[in-house]
């Protein structure tokens, strides 16, 4: 399971990035567009790539450069659908939480009738 710094990646990676093409991108500039939401530093960034490539998300090499580090990278099945597996969870907890209501309801009037039904007067 991914944490929200991890997510947060992924999910600008899948903006960026056409579908299962390689795409070029500077690191630092991963690390600017996610430090807006959370604080990142590039080497944590590095760890980040590196645990996304071993869950099976991404394919990336690091390549060296004057300007600094590029990542030539190619996301996975994981990654693009990350988008709609997030959306399914959020239903599918919404719709236990509604559930778990209407079960809640019902059994409080079973409850009621009941009470009404054997109650000695």
């Amino acid at each position: 399971m991914l944490d929200k710094k991890e997510k947060y990646v992924v999910l600008y990676l899948v903006e960026m990035c056409p579908q299962k093409r390689p795409y070029l991108i500077l690191a630092e500039k991963i690390a600017e567009v996610v430090s807006r939401k959370y604080l990142i530093t590039t080497n944590e960034l590095d760890d980040i790539m590196v645990m996304l490539q071993k869950e099976n998300y991404i394919e990336f090499i690091v390549s060296e450069s004057k300007v600094g580090n590029y990542y030539c990278i190619t996301l996975k099945g994981k990654a693009i659908t990350l988008k709609k597996d997030i959306k399914r969870q959020k239903q599918q907890f919404w719709l236990a939480v509604f559930r778990t209501f209407i079960f809640a309801v019902f059994s409080f009037t079973v409850g009621l009738l009941l009470k009404t039904i054997f109650s000695v007067p």
